[in-house]
Formats: structure tokens, C-alpha cells, sequence
């Protein structure tokens, strides 16, 4: 399980002030962002369940460059009156700093895995039987996603596992019906392997790309994070992408001790397959929802950006990486490969931030921002690969200044879209808010 940082913090700066929550009681806290030994830890104290300290980044001077690269703000245009404050109101509420650019749409509750990290299980720890959402119920998650941010938002399919949703092909026509040109599939993509006839079915029902697992390239990995060994599935999904020309971006799950090693290999494994692979999402694991395995050290947005730097032997650098835009600058960050002359290099070392900035479009699709600047700047590049780091919290991490920037969400039944950590926000025992503070009787 992730735990408690076991760091004394005796000297420690303080270099801001935010409210976190309890990860026993989930009740809202102060808490004071610090600086010892270069290292950012945030410090937190719950008067009935005591001191928390939580690990938050490396390098002090990395960490303050990042965050004062602050991109424009676009809010949002529906509000929900804000009464418990902050994270109990979401949905928007008026304390909400930034629009939605992505929104996860739920289309089940089963699964084909038992994953040991899995942030979607906290239903299922409490034995709720798992099923398919009804397309009402979907049809009806789609018109308010589009009703409140526009056809230009950003569709993930998710569970679950979506593939084994029977109506799968017909949820992503229906999305396509209703307006959305983005519609990306998030997926072990076991299915997919097995069956190769099924990625066709959707790449004919309008997907633009699938959003799958693949966190190492050996099978020893996936049988610690993902319960058995699915490289080869992997793989094999990869290859039936390409050859229905639906492109992929490989999300991986980096935790300390078992996978941490490999971010290189799997850059270069993206690099070397960019025919078929459009990006890559790195993201450190979260303590939110299911996780079995055992670590030392939590790692975070940071941590990964210099790892990098040493194994991508110098193509990336932690400099490389800037704000995604679309939320904190804490939370999410990336930078995009392009080749010249027959090299590889980070296209954020040719424009300043300050040119970013300026040529940052908030409407973009998450993930694609740089992208989608490179070939405003360079009409005839060839496209490139997408590197992000994703840094998510759970109730150890939980900043709410950090929550309030949030555009990456999930549409919940009544129509509202909640910010992703904080719907996905669970204790030390996988309970959720609303477990919590349940109303009596």
C-alpha cells in the first residue's frame, strides 16, 4: 500500500499554504507546503487522526520553475453553487478555475483483470455486483458533457474494462452522432489482441485511438501491477492497431521497486513503433481506489522527469517537460518528439516558454497541445510523439488549490463533471467521500 512518508521534517521552509484532506477521515485540513534538503514534502496534521507528511517532488528549483509557468484560464461555463466548499461541491462549482477538456464516460463496472493496482475498484472491494451502464444513461452523460464544454472536448470510454461492454461499437457511434470527434477507448487491450476483427468494429464506429496499459516489456512487471503476464497481449493489440490504422497511446503505471527502470525502454519502444504509437502517458502511481503492492517510496511528475533524463541517455531533460495547461502546473506536463535529420529531440527546446504561452490553445485535446503547436509553427513536420507525465493524488497528496485547476473529469449519472481525483478519492481503506459522510439513518 502507499504509506505515510517516513521523512522528519526538523529544518523545513515553508513555501505555501493550501487545504488537503485526511487520508483516514477524508475531512477537509490545512496544510503547508515545505522544503528540507531540497525536497518538497506537503505537511498536513487531522486533529483527530494526527501528522501526515507526503513526499511532493525532487528537486526544489525544478519544482518552482514548473509551477510558475502558469498557462491563461479558461473557467468554466456551468457552475454549481458552491456550499460544503471544495472537494465536497464538484461537479463544476463556482470555485472551479478551469474548463473541461476530457471526460471519462463509464460504460461498465466488470472487468477481464484483477488488477493489484487499480484505482476503479473501490466498488468492487465492497462485493457490489458490476455491470453495464444503460445507453440511456450514457446517451444522457454525452448531451450534458456537450451541453457543458462543447463538441471539442475530449471523449474517454472507460469501466471497467470498456471492450468487454457488449454495446461498445454502439456507444461510440452514438458519441459520434451526437457531436464528438474525439473518442479514444481506455483499455488493457486484451480483447483487443484476441480478437482483431473487434478493433475494426470500432475504428468503423468512429474511435480515434485507444489509451492502453502497458507498463514495462517484461512479463514479470505486468504479473506484480496487472496479476499475470499480458506483454504478449500487449503487443499483439499493438500490432492489430496498426494494422486498422488506429493509433495508440501507452499509459504506464510507474511504481518504485518494480517498473521504475523501464520508463526508457518504454520510450524507446514508442519511438521505435511512432507508425502506430501517437504518445505516451507516464503515470506514477496513486494510492486511490485498489493497491496491493507493498512500496518504499511514493514517486511523483518530478521524480519521473529526471529519471527520464538518465534513461533516454540525454534525448530528454527535466527542463523539457512543460505544464500541459490543461490543469495545475503541478499536475500534468509534456513534451513532444519530433525527428530531424534522422534524430530524435524534444520540440520544446525550440520554442522559449514564453512562446508556448503565447501559442497555447486551451481548447486543444489533452494531450495533444504541443502537438497541435508544432504543426501550427511547422505545417510540414511529420508528427511527432507525445511524452506526458501525469501526476495524480490521492488523500496523501490531495491539494485542493491544485484540484480547483482540474479540467481532466468524469461525467457522474446526474450530469455533473467532477474532477478526476476527486471522484476517484478514496481513504486508507478504500472508502469513498460519500461512504463517509453519508447521511445517518
Amino acid at each position: 500500500m502507499l504509506k505515510n512518508d517516513t521523512a522528519v521534517l526538523d529544518h523545513a521552509e515553508i513555501i505555501d499554504q493550501t487545504q488537503s484532506v485526511c487520508p483516514v477521515c477524508l475531512k477537509v485540513i490545512d496544510a503547508q507546503i515545505v522544503v528540507q534538503d531540497r525536497a518538497v514534502y506537503m505537511e498536513k496534521t487531522c486533529p483527530e487522526h494526527g501528522k501526515v507528511i507526503t513526499y511532493v517532488w525532487p528537486d526544489i528549483d525544478h519544482y518552482r520553475w514548473m509551477s510558475d509557468l502558469r498557462l491563461p484560464l479558461k473557467k468554466p461555463q456551468v457552475f454549481r453553487q458552491s456550499q460544503q466548499g471544495c472537494p465536497h461541491d464538484c461537479g463544476f462549482c463556482t470555485s472551479h478555475l478551469r474548463h473541461c477538456t476530457l471526460a471519462e464516460i463509464e460504460v461498465t463496472e466488470r472487468c477481464n483483470l484483477r488488477c493489484p493496482v487499480c484505482f476503479m475498484a473501490a466498488e468492487a472491494a465492497k462485493g457490489v455486483i458490476q455491470h453495464d451502464f444503460d445507453l440511456q444513461i450514457i446517451e444522457d452523460k454525452y448531451k450534458a458533457i456537450l451541453a457543458q464544454s462543447g463538441a471539442q472536448t475530449s471523449i474517454q470510454l472507460t469501466g471497467g474494462e470498456p471492450t468487454i461492454c457488449k454495446n461498445l461499437p454502439e456507444i461510440v457511434r452514438m458519441g459520434r452522432r451526437i457531436g464528438f470527434d474525439y473518442i479514444e477507448v481506455n483499455t488493457n487491450g486484451v480483447v483487443i489482441a484476441r480478437d482483431p476483427a473487434y478493433i475494426q468494429e470500432l475504428a468503423e464506429a468512429g474511435i480515434s485511438g485507444i489509451y492502453m496499459q502497458f507498463d514495462g516489456l517484461t512479463g514479470d512487471v505486468y504479473a506484480k501491477i496487472r496479476g499475470e503476464n499480458i506483454l504478449e497481449y500487449k503487443l499483439k493489440a499493438i500490432e492489430n492497431c496498426r494494422k486498422v490504422g488506429v493509433q495508440v497511446v501507452l499509459a504506464m503505471t510507474v511504481i518504485e521497486g518494480i517498473n521504475e527502470d523501464q520508463m526508457g525502454d518504454v520510450l524507446n519502444f514508442a519511438l521505435q513503433n511512432r507508425d502506430v504509437i501517437a504518445g505516451l502517458a507516464y503515470q506514477p502511481a496513486f494510492g486511490s481506489g485498489r493497491f496491493d503492492v507493498t512500496i518504499q517510496k511514493r514517486l511523483t511528475m518530478g521524480d519521473v522527469a529526471f529519471m527520464l533524463a538518465d534513461q533516454s541517455k540525454g534525448l530528454i531533460q527535466p527542463y523539457d517537460f512543460l505544464p500541459l495547461g490543461c490543469s495545475h502546473p503541478i499536475c500534468s506536463s509534456a513534451t513532444y518528439i519530433i525527428e530531424e535529420k534522422g534524430h530524435f529531440l524534444p520540440f520544446t527546446r525550440q520554442i522559449s516558454p514564453q512562446e508556448y504561452i503565447e501559442a497555447f490553445n486551451p481548447d486543444s485535446p489533452q494531450g495533444s497541445v504541443l502537438g497541435d503547436i508544432a504543426s501550427n509553427k511547422y505545417p510540414d513536420l511529420v508528427s511527432g510523439v507525445s511524452i506526458v507525465i501525469m501526476n495524480y493524488m490521492d488523500a496523501f497528496s490531495m491539494d485542493l488549490k491544485r484540484l480547483k485547476e482540474c479540467s481532466m473529469t468524469v461525467a457522474r449519472n446526474d450530469g455533473c463533471l467532477v474532477p478526476f481525483c476527486s471522484y476517484q478519492l478514496t481513504n486508507i481503506d478504500g472508502k469513498r467521500m460519500s461512504d463517509l459522510f453519508a447521511p445517518e439513518g
